[in-house]
């Protein structure tokens, strides 16, 4: 055909590949959503953790809780195939599970009047994690191990000096007012008070206990060595 025109078949044909063209396009493009909506569900689902949180203050992050008649069970997150494990409810306060929600596992013995509500506890354990947090005895520790060390010229008898010291020295709590706490205004609330006092008590023992046996082994090699 003269003129050079396009023929109304090239015009069918070319039209034709551009809508087969476009309905590829979408159809890879759909195809492509669909998959990153799934690897997006497949990330949150694998790293989707739950909390346990425990009446002594510590917090266990884990995956897989299921909560039976008289057992917790769940999966730590160490490993894919980390094995099963349990725990008695009795030492678990609440699951907060990953999406936000939060189950109390704690109940209040309703035959020991002097047992602490469901509040009462929560208010408990927040003091001991503020003590876990904040409280710090370092000065504590280094008598310790002064003690220990003397205690070592009593040979074998000194070996209860440490446990001595840290027995007397955790029967002291101590004074809330000069210790660092996340809020001020929570020193006005008595389980939590009580919560903080305990874990600074028993922290005081541990270290205490540690640094005099630290300090009764060196006590004991100085003295050989020099005796």
């Amino acid at each position: 055909m003269e003129g050079g025109g396009e023929t109304p078949f090239r015009k069918g044909r070319t039209l034709e590949n551009n809508c087969s063209f476009g309905t590829l396009h979408n159809t890879i493009m759909y195809r492509i959503y669909l998959l990153i909506i799934l690897f997006s569900v497949l990330i949150h689902t694998g790293n989707a953790q739950d909390t346990l949180v425990l009446i002594n203050g510590k917090t266990l992050i884990v995956k897989s809780v299921e909560l039976k008649d008289y057992t917790i069970a769940y999966r730590t997150l160490n490993s894919q195939k980390s094995r099963l494990r349990t725990m008695d409810p009795e030492r678990v306060y609440s699951i907060k599970y990953h999406d936000g929600t939060e189950k109390v596992i704690y109940v209040r013995d309703t035959l020991d009047p002097v047992d602490f509500t469901a509040e009462q506890m929560r208010w408990f354990i927040t003091g001991e994690q503020d003590a876990d947090r904040y409280f710090k005895n370092h000065l504590n520790t280094g008598i310790a191990f002064a003690f220990g060390f003397g205690s070592a010229l009593g040979a074998f008898y000194g070996l209860l000096g440490p446990p001595l010291y840290s027995t007397v020295v955790g029967s002291f709590s101590p004074n809330m007012k000069k210790q660092k706490v996340s809020d001020p205004a929570y020193l006005q609330i008595s389980e939590y008070k009580e919560g903080y006092e305990r874990k600074a008590r028993d922290r005081k023992i541990r270290n205490s206990l540690l640094g005099g046996l630290a300090g009764f082994a060196a006590g004991i090699v100085t003295f050989t060595l020099i005796y």
